[in-house]
């Protein structure tokens, strides 16, 4: 399977939210990077079919999005920030009503939802009402409700939000263990939901793509310009001043700081090996 992004423009009035982006993926996970407002919500509702880009195309194996309808959105699983649910619902009947939506029969929902269920770890939860559920809750059942049609293509936005950090942890795995299998396209604020699991990551900013790479092979292009020292706090504006600052600790004898600078920062600094929120700070420090 091959998902090609191939020129995408979007306006939204006179302002342009997406910039020609060009994009091919092949099954694994891809880790999309950025601040809120770079377009990466506009880029994933385009590629699940809800929004029309104002000008290029979505390619599946060589054909056109457009042209396959139904058989495209066979394909896709999406999981928005904000996933409506009737509060009334139980989650067995919310997913049940999903999954008609999605064209499965009654026996293939059933089989499904008893998988997703354990999978989500929801099973003792699914005759509990949706408007009785937690955030954490609605969240692992917005994740089983993009996988059961079992997409070729899944889109997460933010699938982690709510999620304590076993949920999380077991999420993350799980997205490993289905990726070798079809394309999943996951946005995030946390860098470590991505970086143990990402084929690549791509970094968006200001409606453009940034840069796309192996997460080596982006931590390889700070080699040697991140660093940490330990220094008196009145040192720190200084510090900020010349490189960005990652992380401050606090100790009882001043703050340990990792920073990004192409030249030593502090005297005392060590260099050390670069991280993904290296990169990420390194790219997005003005937010």
């Amino acid at each position: 399977m091959e998902l090609k992004l191939c020129n995408i423009v979007h306006d939204f009035g006179k302002k342009r939210i997406l910039n020609t982006i060009n994009l091919s993926m092949s099954p694994g996970v891809y880790g999309l990077l950025g601040p809120n407002g770079t377009g990466k919500t506009t880029l994933m509702r385009i590629v699940a079919d809800i929004l029309y880009p104002t000008r290029g195309n979505v390619l599946l194996d060589g054909q056109n999005k457009d042209d396959m309808g139904d058989q495209y959105r066979a394909q896709i699983g999406y999981l928005p920030q904000e996933l409506g649910m009737y509060n009334h619902f139980s989650a067995r009947d919310f997913l049940y009503y999903v999954a008609a939506l999605k064209g499965l029969t009654k026996k293939e929902a059933s089989d499904r939802i008893e998988v997703l269920a354990q999978m989500v770890n929801l099973s003792g939860e699914m005759d509990k009402k949706c408007g009785k559920y937690s955030g954490g809750m609605k969240r692992r059942l917005g994740i089983a409700q993009a996988l059961l049609n079992n997409p070729g293509i899944l889109i997460l936005d933010e699938p982690t939000a709510g999620l304590d950090p076993s949920e999380r942890v077991r999420f993350r795995n799980l997205i490993s263990e289905i990726s070798n299998e079809r394309i999943v396209i996951l946005s995030t604020h946390i860098v470590s939901d991505v970086d143990h699991i990402a084929k690549q990551v791509l970094l968006m900013g200001r409606g453009e793509l940034l840069r796309q790479g192996t997460i080596k092979e982006l931590t390889n292009e700070l080699q040697g310009e991140v660093w940490e020292a330990h220094v008196p706090g009145r040192l720190l504006a200084q510090i900020e001043e010349n490189g960005t600052v990652v992380n401050v600790q606090q100790t009882d004898t001043g703050l340990v700081v990792r920073v990004v600078s192409k030249t030593l920062p502090v005297e005392n600094a060590l260099m050390v090996n670069p991280s993904l929120e290296d990169v990420y700070m390194h790219y997005f420090r003005r937010g």
